[in-house]
């Protein structure tokens, strides 16, 4: 079966490779860089803000994860009820699949948040927000 979108697996494998190239960069930059650079009494000011982002990025997360299950569900009910009809089949099993997608980027968004956030409070930027 070929991709009807020629190219789009280039994209993504560029986006990917972007990606892990500046978490390479963050994670081998030197910690001197980084050294003193928020004073205390800011880092205590932005505390709530920080907390508020957290938990507003906690929140999306999870609400995301809620609505790619739910599109699973829907999905595999939608597929038991399609019958001998194989375009109402077709059209659950690719719902199915956006849904696994779906959940596979909320996971990976879930990673790359936790990584940022702790080389955040490694280097000293923020405070452990929860």
């Amino acid at each position: 079966m070929t991709d009807p979108r020629p190219g789009r697996t280039s994209i993504y494998r560029s986006l990917i490779a972007a990606l892990l190239v500046a978490l390479l960069w963050l994670i081998a930059a030197s910690p001197v860089l980084g050294a003193d650079t928020v004073p205390s009494g800011a880092r205590q000011a932005l505390a709530p803000v920080t907390g508020m982002i957290t938990t507003l990025v906690a929140i999306a997360i999870g609400l995301g994860i809620a609505i790619c299950t739910a599109v699973i569900v829907w999905g595999g009910i939608e597929k038991m009820l399609a019958g001998a009809n194989t375009e109402a089949e077709h059209k659950a099993s690719r719902r199915i699949q956006n849904g696994i997608m779906g959940l596979v980027w909320m996971v990976v968004a879930s990673v790359v948040v936790s990584v940022i956030t702790a080389i955040a409070v490694a280097y000293g930027l923020i405070e452990k927000p929860f």
